[in-house]
């Protein structure tokens, strides 16, 4: 009987997963964008990248591939790329490799934005180098895009500029390496919500223990971000989908947890 309940409960929760799924044609823009564009363009400017100042090319030898390094050498150098087609609520990770000398900081800056250079969303995440004693040294961060963000932008840059200082970055990276938030959470507008500690409990005491469960879990990380960007745009949309889709399961887990819980 226990085991029927199980697979009741799975099959029910893979309906809601179909159903919810239904807007077809809001399909995810993730996927990995590599800025190694310092390899690329004609004379001193690099292609994909908007220049301020007197930002150069300049031949720093191989870091991770091609010769080739952005190179600033005085306050309000700035090099800025805008990202499309971001994915809210997807979790990103960004990374670049600083060279500074002299008494200068190297800062990679990614903010996120509700159209290019529209609305900035989220709060500057610096990633950033000081004296690297002639050498390049990576720095990473992961980040959260919000849920109405559609472009990042980048930006390379240095601050507290003393005469003779210098910095170069190279191979600036950028891709998806999680989700953080998914259709449960959109429509309940926060990850606290009591309701998500059921489907978690759920998700990881029966979903994930058996093969049609955890195929359907990784079905709803690859599915659901742009699902949940769209759903939490929309109050009537959220309502919709929490009160006649997420809440009869949540409801019907609390009921049974007796029967699955471990």
């Amino acid at each position: 009987m226990s085991r029927y309940i199980r697979v009741m409960l799975a099959t029910l929760l893979i309906v809601t997963g179909i159903l919810v799924f239904l807007p077809s044609s809001y399909v995810s823009a993730g996927g990995r964008v590599v800025n190694q564009d310092f390899e690329l363009g004609v004379g001193n400017v690099t292609s994909g990248w908007n220049l301020t100042g007197n930002a150069t090319r300049t031949d720093s030898g191989p870091i991770y591939s091609g010769d080739w390094a952005a190179r600033i050498t005085e306050d309000g150098d700035t090099l800025t790329q805008w990202v499309r087609n971001i994915t809210g609520f997807v979790v990103y990770e960004g990374w670049g490799w600083i060279y500074v000398a002299g008494n200068v900081t190297g800062v990679i800056a990614f903010d996120f934005w509700k159209c290019q250079e529209v609305h900035q969303l989220s709060p500057t995440i610096m990633l950033s180098a000081t004296d690297t004693n002639g050498e390049y040294v990576q720095r990473t961060s992961t980040m959260q895009a919000p849920g109405e963000a559609t472009h990042l932008r980048i930006r390379l840059l240095g601050t507290g500029w003393d005469d003779g200082a210098e910095v170069r970055f190279d191979d600036i990276g950028f891709y998806v390496s999680g989700y953080g938030c998914f259709i449960a959470t959109a429509a309940y507008g926060t990850e606290t919500a009591s309701q998500l500690d059921i489907l978690r409990d759920f998700r990881d005491q029966v979903l994930l223990n058996n093969a049609l469960g955890a195929r359907f879990v990784e079905a709803y990380y690859r599915l659901s971000p742009p699902v949940a960007n769209f759903i939490a745009k929309n109050d009537f949309l959220r309502a919709v989908v929490r009160e006649a889709f997420i809440n009869p399961v949540v409801n019907l887990l609390k009921w049974s947890q007796n029967l699955w819980r471990a």
